[in-house]
Order: structure tokens, then sequence, then C-alpha cells
């Protein structure tokens, strides 16, 4: 699939099925829909097929397809593409990640592996994947794992410089074994016990988050981190109107957050840019590694602190739902707002945050998780520090 096609009209979100179906020659009921977010001026939204159309097209039956809308621009496409309305590409063929395809399946991977001195022993196995953004793979070695992070060309060298700037002012980041400029990055594994599988203290373990991000703080990076998460509001607001049954509460949502930003914002500091439980590693109850810094820069404190507590009460949910035990995580939720919720600009971006994950469960057909993210995005935005952030949650 690599050809440039005569443009249809251009889509609105609703009708990226369609616009999908009318590239690839399928009926809408043949593609579904399971992934959308951001991305440039537009979004990317990932399908599935159905097994007869996977057929029609000749596909393995677990092929997924990409409908690009972002217009960022490209060295090479890898797909359909209709010049100022979208491009679609079949999975690995992602043409804002170029190494992604042959280090996924080809031998890229285990060549570059070998100039470094590391052996491959087996196939990388894909476990990370943010269309258009990243890949993270893993890789069995003969002295354990190394990862191997597919970024857009473009960000390589910044990111490995924040590896290196990182680990230079003593923060636990996996080395960098090497880099290419076609954005891979290999890294050593991280040390300690991932914590989403150690037994920890909710207290203590922000109490070590704390003293990371003071760590942080101190380093001296010169470039911004990511986008701000509240430039998503408008997007999350437009699309939860789109796929939520009942919408009400959303036009007060979006107003108190804004009216929560309208505060100053502190003073810019090195940040994670994306921190969560699942990027950290502990050793005796302390952070032994810190991955995923990609995202890392100066930005507003917050943020972290904003990601860190979405990403936990998210967390708790979904583990409830699925029959896992989350009264730790839900525990580290309550108790990270409570540190941290003082700041109403924190607060803002906290419901900026589990308005993105309520997007997420209602995109995936979980109205009733949605539900509960969007409650909790409603307290989080409340004008006085509302506690707790999930009330009644052993009824989740």
């Amino acid at each position: 699939m690599d050809a440039t096609a005569t443009a249809p009209a251009p889509a609105a979100a609703d009708d990226d099925a369609t616009l999908l179906a009318e590239a690839l020659d399928l009926p809408v009921s043949a593609v579904r829909a399971f992934s959308r977010e951001p991305l440039g001026a537009g979004t990317v939204a990932g399908f599935t097929f159905t097994p007869d159309a996977a057929a029609a097209q000749g596909l393995p039956p677990d092929s997924v397809a990409y409908l690009d809308t972002s217009l960022l621009p490209v060295a090479r496409e890898t797909g359909l593409a209709w010049d100022g309305v979208a491009r679609v590409w079949l999975h690995p063929a992602d043409p804002h990640l170029p190494a992604l395809a042959p280090a996924a399946f080809g031998d890229a991977a285990a060549v570059l592996l070998s100039r470094l001195g590391i052996a491959a022993t087996a196939t990388p196995e894909l476990v990370g994947y943010r269309p258009g953004r990243r890949a993270v793979l893993r890789v069995p070695t003969a002295s354990g794992h190394a990862w191997v992070k597919v970024v857009r060309p473009s960000r390589i060298e910044r990111v490995a410089r924040a590896h290196d700037a990182l680990r230079t002012g003593g923060l636990p980041v996996p080395a960098v074994r090497g880099w290419s400029p076609e954005g891979l990055l290999v890294l050593d594994d991280a040390p300690g016990t991932p914590a989403t599988e150690a037994t920890w203290d909710p207290e203590r373990l922000l109490d070590a988050v704390d003293d990371l991000r003071r760590r942080l703080a101190d380093v001296p990076l010169a470039w911004p981190a990511r986008t701000s998460l509240a430039e998503r509001l408008p997007w999350y607001l437009s699309r939860l109107e789109q796929v939520l049954s009942d919408a009400e509460k959303l036009p007060g949502i979006g107003g108190r957050i804004a009216q929560l930003l309208s505060t100053a914002p502190a003073s810019p500091v090195t940040i994670h840019g994306d921190l969560h439980i699942g990027q950290l590693f502990l050793a005796d109850g302390a952070v032994s590694g810190l991955i995923d810094v990609d995202t890392a820069g100066r930005g507003e404190p917050g943020e972290d602190a904003a990601a860190f507590i979405g990403h936990a009460v998210a967390s708790a949910l979904l583990t409830t739902q699925q029959g896992g035990e989350a009264s730790a995580v839900r525990e580290l939720a309550e108790l990270a707002f409570l540190r941290w919720g003082e700041d109403p600009r924190t607060r803002a971006l906290t419901a900026v945050h589990l308005l993105g994950h309520a997007l997420g469960a209602a995109s995936t057909g979980d109205p009733g998780r949605a539900a509960r993210l969007l409650d909790g995005a409603e307290r989080a935005a409340a004008p006085e520090h509302k506690r707790p952030l999930m009330p009644g949650f052993e009824a989740a």
C-alpha cells in the first residue's frame, strides 16, 4: 500500500471510519475503531478489520490500519496519501517512525545491537506504541534485556541528550548504549523492580516521588517539555461530547478547568513530562530507575503531579474492573491529590488528564468507567480542594 490517491472531501472526526473504508474500498461495517488521539493539526485513529475484510484485502486477520489527519510532514509515505487531507498506513509501516518496521520485523535491531557488542537471542517484542510518536521494543539478550526506542528522526538527538543530561545530573535514567539518526535508541535495563510489580507504602512512595521531582528540577535542560496537556482540553471536550451518551457535565467541567488555568503558572523547571508509577523502578523503597524521559524538558511543575494523580486514578478503576486488588493504588491517588492538589493549576491539569482517560474508556466501549473518570475530573476541577477524589470507589 504505497500511493498518492485522489482526495475525497475532508472528513470530521466521526467520519474517520468512512474515510478509511473509502480508501480501502471496503464497507464501513468492515472496519472497527479502537483508538484515537490528537496528533499535529488532527488525529490518528486505529482500526481493526473484520475477518472477511482482512481476507478480502489479503491481510492477516490481526492487521491494524491507521488513519492520520495530522498533516505532519514525513520523509516518505508508506501507504495511501491525500495531500492536505489524510494518510493511511498499515502497522508497522508508520511513516513518522521509519525505523519501526525494520526494527520490529526485520534484523535492523539485531544488527544495531551487534555493533554495540550486544547479542540478541530472540526477536524484538513490541511492548509500547503510540502511532506517529514513539514505540518501545524489548530485546532478549544473553545478559538480560536491551530496550530499543523508536522515535521520529527529527527528535532522536534530543532524546539521547536528555538521557545523558539526566544521568549526568544524578537521575537514575538507563544508560544509552547507542543511537542512530533513523530514530533508534538503545538503552540498558533500568535497575530495580518495576513499581507496578513491587510492594510499596503510598506515603513513602510519594516522598520518593517528591525527591525525584526536586532532583529533576535541578537539571538544566535547555528545551521545553512536551506540549502542556492543557492545550488538548478543547479537543477532549469536543470528542467526549460525541462519544458520551450523557455529556451534560462537560461544559461546566470545561469552564471550571479554564478558570483554574487562569491562575498564573509557577516558574518552569525541568520535569519528566509524563510522570506516573509505570515510569518508576524501586529498590528498598527508593526510586532506583526512571524511564521514558523523552518527554523531559522545561515545564510547569504541576504537569508531573497531575499526570501522576490522573494515571493512578485511571489505574485503580481499571484494576478494580478487572477483578484485581486496587486499594493501594486508590490510596496513592487520594494521598497524591491531598499532597499536591492545593495548587489550582495542578487540579486543573489533573482534570484534563482524567478527561483524556475518560475519552479512552468511552472510545473503547466502556461507558461505566468513562462516567467514573468524568466524575473524578469534575471533583478535581471543583473550586475548592475537594476530597475524596474517588468517592464510592469500592462500588466501581
